[in-house]
């Protein structure tokens, strides 16, 4: 089902989870330093748009055979799907709706460090927040977390806890800088992205298209931009 070699996953996963989350926000930050030591520039903002850059075109480098496979489905019926995806991102988004409004009753949390940090970026730099929000993360993600990590485990232990898995480990994405900082309360909303991230395995397992979750990734975070710009 996931129609890349073991090769290419692996890069794939290796490229984002210790790449991007890790080691190249780690390199950027030396390279920063030095040169500001050296010159007095400031060329935090220039490096962290090269990382995104680099990582989306090396994710669709890698994953290239997945998605001319995908985009032929896609292209074979592009109504049925987008009609579908948008009926599930209604249910997706009322679902996360419920589970948000649960977690500021039961706990008194509002929002979600990573929600705070968008906001916060957004006012800063609002084109690339705009960009890595809707463009970077619904693709790149949707490669790693249901195109690799979801169909890996689809394979070997079946779908619900292929679907399980992927969507724990894609709220933990969300989450976890919060946790290395101490903020131990951001991990209930673990509840909402893992529960964002199991509806889209679902609508690939159901479309059998990548382009599905993308399409429903993608809308969800403009939505979410809008209504804070709003």
């Amino acid at each position: 089902m996931s129609g890349l070699t073991r090769s290419r996953r692996w890069a794939l996963l290796l490229n984002y989870l210790v790449g991007y989350t890790f080691l190249y926000p780690l390199l950027a930050g030396m390279l920063s330093v030095t040169v500001y030591e050296l010159s007095g520039m400031d060329i935090r903002s220039w490096l962290s748009g090269l990382i995104y850059l680099f990582v989306l075109i090396s994710s669709l480098m890698l994953a290239w055979p997945l998605i001319q496979r995908d985009g032929k489905k896609f292209l074979a019926r592009p109504r049925a799907i987008v009609q579908d995806s948008a009926k599930r991102y209604v249910v997706m988004y009322f679902s996360m709706l419920v589970l948000n409004v649960l977690i500021i009753l039961l706990s008194g949390q509002t929002s979600s460090q990573n929600q705070e940090t968008i906001v916060s970026e957004l006012i800063r730099s609002p084109l690339q927040i705009v960009l890595v929000t809707c463009v970077f993360a619904p693709i790149v993600e949707e490669l790693v977390f249901r195109g690799v990590l979801f169909t890996s485990l689809r394979q070997r232990a079946g779908y619900r806890i292929a679907a399980l898995v992927s969507g724990l480990l894609f709220g933990l994405l969300h989450v976890y800088s919060s946790l290395f900082a101490g903020n131990w309360m951001d991990l209930c909303f673990l509840v909402v992205y893992g529960a964002m991230g199991v509806q889209l395995c679902l609508a690939y397992e159901h479309n059998e298209t990548l382009f599905s979750p993308i399409l429903m990734h993608a809308f969800n975070n403009l939505i979410s931009v809008i209504l804070i710009l709003v």
